[in-house]
């Protein structure tokens, strides 16, 4: 198959939904002789942040001089953009390619029936694995896709874990109540790995402690073991930030991202990369940060696609992200008429979603997305 056809595959096979279980991506990974166990993993969980966290860390453990990886979720505009290897979205033949040397172990995982067919999910999640093993990746960080105890990402045994903030998502399948949520969220944490969360929720913090003590993990938490020191803002050229690590100090870091939030992203990308580089006998070294993440692009993150007009993309999907979005616009266009066209899926809760948009709007515009899962103009109105 050549990637538009591989694409189609992966569209169709949206169909077959989420189904939480590891025994599907883990029979998978077994008939193809295991092909993770040869690469390191760092694992981030958490509702908001994970894919800037994610891509931060990639680039800051790029600029150490390691093979680094990332596998993310969803896509923007191609799914090639799930799976980057050192510092480019993987090709698009390179990944029909991939897809070619798992599709015979798809159709016998689905001949095998462990549960219903393989899901789309766990397909690019076995190619994320399958490609970081072909180029010879070191270490690969993975976003999981949702929770964390049954996601795909869980079959990998990662060296280090990171928690962005929890937040009500998924609450048909992850439970109603933070507590529940993290519950399923701390559970990718391994033994004896190190974690870093930037959490500042007592029931999130209180799940976090009681299974890193379970496990024998060693826990690092955000104003105790690192934190942002200083944050100058440099408008909408980014931030200066200055980190305190876990085991450094990191000043002047410039990223050329917009939401405060990312600072705070940072901070966590930066205690995960010492955490891994401390499985290596190393120390993280300042410099080359400066320099990995000074060009730094990350699609769809308050994302500026056009300046005359000025146009933002930004993927926010649920009401703390819709919050952030709406500061961002009330710090910067105030004082500027805005239009917002919008979009939501259906099992998000989008009517308080659209009350804090329109906090942000001068005019709204009400669509839909190219998805199944797309909530309807009708029912927006």
């Amino acid at each position: 198959m050549n990637f538009s056809q591989v694409s189609k595959y992966l569209d169709d096979a949206l169909i077959f939904g989420i189904k939480p279980s590891l025994i599907r991506i883990n029979k998978i990974l077994q008939l193809m002789g295991d092909p993770h166990k040869d690469t390191d993993f760092i694992h981030i969980v958490g509702t908001n942040g994970k894919t800037s966290t994610a891509i931060m860390l990639a680039e800051i453990l790029k600029g150490q001089g390691f093979k680094s990886a990332y596998h993310i979720s969803p896509h923007i505009t191609s799914y090639s953009e799930r799976i980057w290897i050192d510092g480019a979205d993987i090709a698009e033949d390179k990944f029909a390619d991939t897809f070619g040397q798992i599709y015979p172990y798809i159709k016998e995982v689905n001949r095998l029936d462990r549960g219903g067919p393989i899901t789309q999910f766990e397909i690019i999640t076995a190619m994320a694995f399958v490609a970081a093993k072909n180029s010879g990746t070191e270490v690969m960080v993975l976003e999981a896709g949702m929770g964390g105890r049954w996601d795909a990402t869980n079959a990998a045994d990662a060296k280090v874990a990171g928690l962005t903030g929890i937040s009500l998502e998924h609450t048909r399948i992850l439970g109603n109540t933070i507590s529940k949520i993290a519950a399923e969220k701390v559970e990718v944490i391994k033994k004896g790995a190190g974690v870093a969360a930037i959490s500042n929720d007592p029931e999130v913090l209180d799940i976090l402690r009681q299974k890193t003590l379970d496990i024998g993990a060693d826990l690092y938490l955000y104003g105790r073991d690192f934190k942002i020191s200083s944050k100058e803002s440099k408008g909408l050229l980014g931030w200066k930030i200055t980190v305190e690590g876990i085991y450094g100090r990191f000043s002047g870091i410039e990223i050329p991202l917009i939401g405060d939030y990312q600072a705070l992203n940072l901070s966590l990308a930066i205690a995960l990369a010492e955490l891994y580089l401390d499985t290596r006998e190393r120390r993280l070294d300042a410099d080359p940060i400066k320099r990995s993440l000074a060009g730094i692009h990350i699609k769809g993150r308050l994302e500026m696609i056009g300046k005359n007009p000025m146009v933002f993309s930004d993927v926010s999907h649920n009401l703390e992200g819709m919050d952030k979005f709406s500061r961002v616009m009330d710090k910067y266009f105030k004082s500027r008429k805005k239009t917002i066209i919008f979009a939501v899926l259906a099992d998000k809760d989008y009517g308080a979603m659209i009350k804090k948009v329109l906090e942000a709007a001068d005019r709204l515009l009400l669509t839909s997305s190219h998805t199944g899962r797309s909530l309807s103009v009708e029912k927006l109105q």
